[in-house]
């Protein structure tokens, strides 16, 4: 794989994307307004006051911001990996496309981060009313935008391994989405994303140290060697798992599935 073969196919890609998003403008719409709903949700419900005092800051706010854009966008990547997967196998398709010289890991992968460019920009935009609203100065927040678009890189990776987890149950049951779509509205409620790292199991979860780590650069606070390591280390082990589960269920949906019937 060249260079030059793969930015032909991250373009690709992006082409692609503007295409979709504008055949289907009103569901690319209608996702961008369920979001915002949830992150009304988060900052209404969430612990804001818990925010101030864990982090000495009064930008609690900002905090819960900073943890719904890597939900958001973690959620990209597992859903990209999910869907991609689970619409193949539904249609008959998957095999052609693991034909590929790009791994299929790597296309949903590469997918995800060209979605979300996509969604940085309503991030941004969000950022903006938010500043405006709490009374923050914009490029305050944009930092905060900048940092967890770096960031995130890496834990789309993991996200990426979970949604291949759920790729490889769709191989079997065909439809996964909605279990799909309870973890991850459990995620919302239940990690660091709307309160504080409260306990270690929440670092457990591929964006749980990454949201830590942003809101202590955020607020100029040291972060720690150890909290770096567990961020890496997490999203190395929930891709891995799910990249070998995923192999695994194609193997076995080789001999023994349906793909021969389409």
């Amino acid at each position: 794989m060249s260079v030059r073969e793969l930015g032909t196919m991250i373009w690709v890609e992006v082409t692609m994307q503007m295409k979709t998003d504008i055949k289907y403008l009103s569901s690319t719409v209608s996702e961008f307004i369920l979001y915002t709903f949830a992150y009304l949700a988060v900052v209404i419900f969430g612990a804001v006051k818990g925010m101030n005092a864990f982090y000495h800051t009064n930008l609690g706010v900002v905090m819960i911001l900073i943890g719904f854009m890597f939900w958001n966008m973690g959620v990209v990547a597992m859903d990209e990996s999910t869907l991609f997967i689970e619409t193949g196998a539904r249609t008959g398709i998957l095999e052609t496309e693991i034909q590929s010289r790009f791994a299929l890991w790597f296309i949903a992968l590469v997918r995800s981060w060209v979605t979300d460019i996509y969604y940085f920009v309503y991030l941004l935009i969000l950022s903006v009313i938010t500043a405006f609203v709490i009374s923050v100065p914009v490029l305050q927040l944009v930092k905060a935008d900048v940092l967890v678009f770096v960031i995130a890189i890496i834990s789309n990776v993991g996200m990426l391994g979970i949604g291949l987890l759920f790729g490889a149950g769709s191989l079997r049951f065909k439809r996964v989405g909605n279990w799909s779509s309870i973890l991850q509205s459990a995620i919302l409620f239940v990690a660091n994303v709307a309160m504080p790292n409260y306990f270690g199991a929440q670092l457990l979860l591929p964006f749980g140290a990454g949201i830590e780590i942003t809101r202590h650069l955020f607020l100029g606070q040291p972060v720690s060697l150890n909290l770096i390591g567990i961020y890496f280390g997490v999203n190395v082990i929930w891709f891995a798992l799910g990249l070998v589960i995923f192999r695994h269920a194609m193997q076995k949906e080789r001999r023994i599935g349906s793909f021969d019937r389409f």
